[in-house]
C-alpha cells in the first residue's frame, strides 16, 4: 500500500479508534466516491485553461504612449535592438492597443489592461504575460515559476524566435480581450505614483 494511503489509515484510526480493517475500508470508499466524482465532472472535449489570475487595470493608457519610444531609444547596444523589436511585436499584435511605461518597463494593454510587457536587463531581455501560465507555448518559450505570470527570456546573440513570440503575444491579446467582453469592470485599478 502507498504511504499515503498508510497515513490516511493511520490517522483515521487515531481519530475515530476504529480498526486497521475497518479505516483502510472507509478510506478506499472515500477514494473511490471523489474519482467517480471527477469522472461525472469532466466533459468529454477537454475545456481551454482557465485561470483565475488577478486582473489588472491601468489608470493613464493611452494609444501610443511617447515615453515608450523614449524608453526604447535610450536603451543600449544589442539591448535596445532587442527591446525595439519586441516593442514592435507587441504593437503589431493588437491594432487598437493601448500603451503605459509603467514603473520603468512597457507595457501593453487592451482599455488598460495588460497582454504583455517588457522588462530590459544587463544581459537579456524579459517579454513577460501578466497570465502567462494558461498561453499556448508549443516552442517551450515561456519560464517562471509563479502562479500566473510567465516570462519568454531573450538574450542578445542568440536567435529571436519572432514568429513563436508574436502568436504568443497575438493569444494574449486575444485572451485580454475575451476578458474584457464577458467582464469590462473585474479588473483591479492600479496606479503609478512613482511618476
Amino acid at each position: 500500500m502507498p504511504t499515503h494511503l498508510k497515513k490516511l489509515v493511520r490517522s483515521r484510526m487515531v481519530k475515530t479508534g476504529e480498526s486497521y480493517a475497518t479505516a483502510l475500508r472507509y478510506v478506499r470508499r472515500r477514494g473511490d466516491r471523489r474519482l467517480s466524482a471527477r469522472a461525472a465532472e469532466s466533459p468529454a472535449a477537454p475545456r481551454a485553461a482557465v485561470s483565475r489570475a488577478p486582473r489588472v487595470h491601468y489608470e493613464g493608457a493611452v494609444r501610443r504612449d511617447r515615453g515608450i519610444d523614449s524608453f526604447v531609444r535610450s536603451q543600449p547596444g544589442t539591448i535596445g535592438e532587442i527591446v525595439a523589436r519586441l516593442v514592435s511585436i507587441a504593437r503589431a499584435a493588437e491594432p487598437a492597443h493601448d500603451e503605459i511605461l509603467f514603473r520603468g518597463a512597457p507595457s501593453f494593454c487592451i482599455d488598460g489592461e495588460p497582454y504583455c510587457y517588457l522588462v530590459p536587463y544587463a544581459r537579456h531581455v524579459h517579454l513577460g504575460f501578466c497570465d502567462g501560465t494558461v498561453l499556448p507555448d508549443p516552442d517551450g518559450l515561456l519560464e517562471g515559476r509563479g502562479k500566473w505570470m510567465r516570462h519568454v527570456k531573450v538574450k542578445p546573440g542568440a536567435p529571436l524566435p519572432a514568429a513563436a513570440i508574436s502568436r504568443m503575444v497575438a493569444a494574449s491579446a486575444r485572451r485580454v480581450r475575451a476578458l474584457r467582453s464577458e467582464d469590462p469592470r473585474g479588473a483591479k485599478e492600479v496606479r503609478d505614483d512613482r511618476r
